[in-house]
């Protein structure tokens, strides 16, 4: 007999609408879960899901009724898998970048994870653009030290003074924070992972060549052999979110390829490598 409804595993996915999160909608949704999707567009196209919830997650009020609402409509504790695919290219401002794609993203984790059931799993996504996290490390667990509010007066006194753009130091951050929480639901059976992809053939593409540049986007391209299809990535969030991953936790699992393995055992030439362009938005 077909599972009832409270047997479903119940997931929460961000960024749903398009590109690698409707990518996971549609490879999640199945007569096994109940999908609930969050995006600022409308619900995804050709995945049947329980309730969409459109919201600007650059906006920290509509972030808090967000909350709300889904703490009116679901019980929390039901809740087997929240995945943060939402984020938003560094050609945007840079308060929204830091908004949508860290401050958000630990918002959202924190507020479910106080009442999600032992064997649940929190997935971000994060970006072979966060890559060198390490660099910054004593920055990035200061910064997460702060609440909310005091993150925001942090970035806007020292967004100028780090030494990377909006966007690779929010993809770096919310790796680290990634780290920081699996040690934060230590004793709870929850845990929390994130994956960073390279290039993706997402709406979002052409953004990211305004960002970082086409000869540094063709030239990443080169070494992987092509941009990543969005399912390919949702494969590796579906094993961290409902596959069989049970001892994998804190994790940075980048999706790209190959290009980072060469870059970090020299068969990809960087000495040739067009510099990336820096886009900073205030």
């Amino acid at each position: 007999m077909a599972d009832s409804i409270n047997d479903r595993k119940t997931l929460l996915i961000s960024g749903a609408s398009s590109g690698i999160g409707h990518a996971v909608c549609k490879r999640l949704a199945s007569s096994e879960t109940q999908v609930f999707t969050v995006d600022i567009e409308c619900a995804p196209p050709d995945v049947e899901v329980a309730n969409h919830y459109q919201a600007d997650l650059s906006v920290p009020a509509e972030v808090e009724k967000l909350t709300r609402t889904i703490r009116n409509d679901i019980d929390i504790s039901s809740i087997s898998s929240l995945i943060n695919v939402a984020g938003i290219p560094g050609t945007k401002p840079a308060e929204q970048v830091f908004q949508v794609n860290l401050l958000t993203v630990r918002f959202l984790s924190r507020q479910l994870a106080a009442h999600m059931r032992p064997g649940g799993t929190i997935v971000n996504v994060g970006s072979i653009s966060g890559n060198n996290w390490g660099q910054r490390i004593d920055t990035y667990k200061e910064l997460l030290a702060l609440d909310d509010a005091g993150a925001r007066v942090w970035w806007q006194n020292e967004m100028k003074a780090v030494e990377v753009d909006p966007y690779t130091f929010s993809k770096e951050a919310v790796i680290v924070w990634t780290m920081l929480q699996a040690g934060e639901l230590r004793g709870t059976g929850l845990r929390c992972n994130v994956v960073s992809p390279g290039p993706v053939e997402t709406p979002l593409l052409p953004t990211f060549r305004d960002q970082i540049g086409d000869e540094r986007i063709d030239w990443v391209l080169h070494h992987s052999g092509r941009a990543a299809q969005p399912d390919e990535i949702a494969q590796a969030i579906e094993w961290l979110a409902i596959g069989e991953s049970s001892w994998v936790n804190g994790h940075h699992l980048v999706v790209d390829g190959g290009y980072t393995s060469g870059l970090l055992s020299g068969w990809v030439d960087t000495e040739n490598a067009p510099e990336p362009r820096v886009t900073f938005v205030d």
